[in-house]
């Protein structure tokens, strides 16, 4: 796991990501490694029984408040082989605090979207992002990538 934030990245993706020819039920390999590479560069996964022992390390709460973060939005995670991993992007990586920008994003999106659902929206190049990810501009431009959360929601109603 990578905890050094990195400056937003100028990927732009192309393609749709791998993580959308599966279902969330059973995520392939293969879309789990994309998310994985998606959020790398800006602070990589954990598995959720490593993020609640940092967050006792970091004296943020436990495996309940971790629970509690992801039941009321604040956060998401994706299940993968019976484990659950969290984008570390969520947190500042100084003390584990719930950063803004991700939070702001996420509750503009569905609550009908799980967290699958949710990684691969932030790990999937947008056209109103300029073709970029909204991992890698949620940090540097979160008006825009709200934006983009917004549209999803107009398209999903529709």
């Amino acid at each position: 796991m990578n905890a050094v934030q990195s400056a937003p990245s100028t990927r732009i993706a192309s393609a749709p990501p791998p993580c959308f020819e599966s279902t969330p039920a059973a995520p392939g390999t293969r879309a789990f490694l994309h998310l994985l590479k998606a959020f790398r560069a800006s602070g990589g996964t954990a598995p959720g029984d490593a993020m609640s022992e940092m967050m006792k390390d970091h004296r943020r709460g436990d495996l309940v408040t971790l629970a509690r973060l992801i039941v009321s939005r604040q956060v998401f995670g994706f299940g993968w082989r019976g484990s659950l991993w969290l984008p570390m992007f969520q947190f500042d990586p100084a003390d584990l605090s719930v950063a803004f920008a991700p939070q702001a994003v996420r509750l503009e999106l569905p609550d009908a979207l799980d967290g699958w659902a949710v990684a691969c929206w932030f790990a999937e190049p947008h056209e109103v992002l300029g073709g970029h990810l909204p991992v890698d501009l949620v940090g540097s431009d979160l008006r825009a990538v709200r934006d983009a959360a917004r549209a999803t929601c107009a398209r999903l109603r529709t």
